[in-house]
């Protein structure tokens, strides 16, 4: 009887490794996200997971609104099914980068990036997750439109954390030691008394400072020719976009060569149709469509500071009537509001505002002096 028994639990024993080892394979072609591998762990009528699947379902309306750079700190809580959702605006060449840092390590958080089917905020499409045991999600942006970002933790589990959402330039900066104050005249500026405009920035620098490589890439014309003086064109990609450099006091590259990010091209000038002016570079993107804004390929950005991280969880309403904006800051639409004594769920905290949940399940923002801290329980 006990070596029936042995043979029995070997044989379940080999049919789970199997179980695992295809699981594995299949894993390799379809690539499940963080969240689909984590539900794996629950029967799918588990009555825990449903109510976080329908929380994550829910955020999907929210209407929370955020501008960039971003930063929120609280406490993922362990008793509510918190799910953060964010509506933003973003630009063609910007590169969305959502960053949680974590006390707890091994804790999970998932992060999801939606697009928006068009501009009514009503319907999105997901178009990417953060990958398995991460809590960070980095896209490039190539259709400029409104997005939604959702964060959501696991289950059960109390901890601290900082959100940190930000854009960043998918390119480097094109002239060395520059930085935005560097440029000085901006896409559609008016040349010509007004019978064109310009397709590109001008950053000015003093005349000799070294212009870059701000993509690995391939140099496929250079010359002095036209408007644009000594002038590069830098392939990014086979079929990519073509980067263009202009006015440039001499050229340091030939055709044909393979360049990496930071390389020197040439150095700035006043060629061309610059000759009367500062010397600067003119930069363009262009694509197949033509000529494209570079600005938010290129403009440095900063990151927004965190504070003390915030330990409140919940909170009680102090005045007759607290608004509560669809943003952390007065301009934000206002979209309710609260009566004295009102208890509220606290999600979070950015700079002088709490992200705030109603027990009706309304999110929104509200200053931090309509509200007072409740000790925890």
């Amino acid at each position: 009887m006990n070596l029936r028994c042995y043979f029995i639990t070997l044989f379940f024993g080999m049919m789970l490794i199997g179980c695992k080892q295809v699981r594995k394979a299949a894993d390799v072609i379809v690539q499940p996200t963080a969240r689909e591998v984590y539900e794996r762990n629950f029967s799918k009528n588990d009555s825990l997971l449903l109510q976080w699947k329908n929380a994550f379902k829910n955020a999907k309306h929210d209407s929370i609104q955020i501008t960039l750079p971003y930063s929120e700190s609280g406490i993922f809580s362990e008793e509510y099914f918190n799910v953060y959702s964010y509506n933003i605006q973003l630009k063609e060449g910007e590169r969305i980068v959502v960053e949680v840092e974590k006390q707890l390590e091994s804790a999970l958080v998932f992060v999801d990036l939606f697009q928006a089917k068009t501009d009514s905020l009503q319907s999105f499409k997901l178009l990417k997750s953060s990958e398995n045991k991460k809590a960070t999600l980095l896209q490039e942006i190539e259709i400029p439109g409104f997005y939604k970002i959702i964060v959501q933790p696991q289950m059960k589990l109390q901890f601290p954390f900082v959100l940190k959402i930000y854009a960043e330039p998918v390119y480097t900066f094109p002239v060395s030691g520059a930085g935005n104050k560097n440029i000085q005249s901006f896409w559609a500026d008016p040349r010509d008394a007004g019978s064109r405009s310009h397709e590109g920035v001008d950053i000015f620098a003093a005349k000799g400072t070294p212009v870059v490589a701000v993509t690995d890439g391939r140099i496929v014309s250079v010359g002095e020719r036209g408007l644009g003086g000594k002038q590069i064109w830098l392939r990014d990609g086979l079929f990519g976009k073509t980067i263009y450099y202009a006015h440039l006091d001499s050229i340091a590259v030939s055709e044909g060569k393979k360049v990496k990010i930071g390389d020197t091209l040439g150095f700035v000038g006043n060629t061309g149709n610059a000759k009367t002016t500062e010397p600067h570079l003119h930069f363009g993107i262009y694509k197949s469509r033509g000529a494209v804004n570079p600005l938010s390929f290129i403009k440095k950005t900063e990151i927004q500071p965190s504070e003390k991280p915030s330990t409140i969880i919940k909170a009680v309403t102090l005045k007759n009537r607290a608004d509560v904006h669809k943003g952390p800051a007065s301009v934000f639409e206002q979209f309710g509001s609260l009566k004295k004594n009102d208890t509220l769920i606290v999600l979070g905290k950015n700079q002088k505002w709490y992200h705030i949940q109603t027990p009706d399940s309304l999110k929104g923002y509200v200053n931090e002096t309509e509200i007072k801290p409740l000790p925890p329980n």
